[in-house]
């Protein structure tokens, strides 16, 4: 949870707790490979099937094989979602957030940004 006072956490801070948290171990048991596309621009990956994995910036559409999950998102949204200001199901009945591929996956996601 974002603990400032009233400001919302930045795109970068979210980014840094993920590397934060995204030891070879939590990755192993995530086990698959994320797409983020993101509405104000850009694509990330967060990789949790190949070593040594993590998350970076780039165009999803060159891995191989495709992700298991994609998520579309702001940036800003990414951040209330990497910290927990954003609950999922709300992200996508508000249509802040647009999910596609396997559910059992956003679950796992979930799993690991509560970590």
């Amino acid at each position: 949870m974002n603990t400032s006072t009233d400001t919302p956490a930045s795109y970068d801070a979210a980014v840094e707790r993920l590397t934060d948290i995204l030891t070879p171990a939590r990755l192993a048991e995530v086990g698959a490979l994320y797409a983020f596309h993101f509405t104000d621009g850009g694509h990330a990956v967060l990789d949790g099937r190949n070593s040594p994995g993590g998350y970076r910036e780039g165009d999803p559409s060159s891995e191989q094989p495709v992700p298991d999950f994609e998520v579309t998102i702001s940036r800003a949204d990414f951040a209330r979602l990497v910290f927990g200001d954003l609950h999922p199901m709300a992200g996508m009945a508000t249509g802040r957030m647009k999910l596609r591929g396997d559910f059992r996956q956003a679950i796992r996601l979930d799993r690991l940004l509560k970590s």
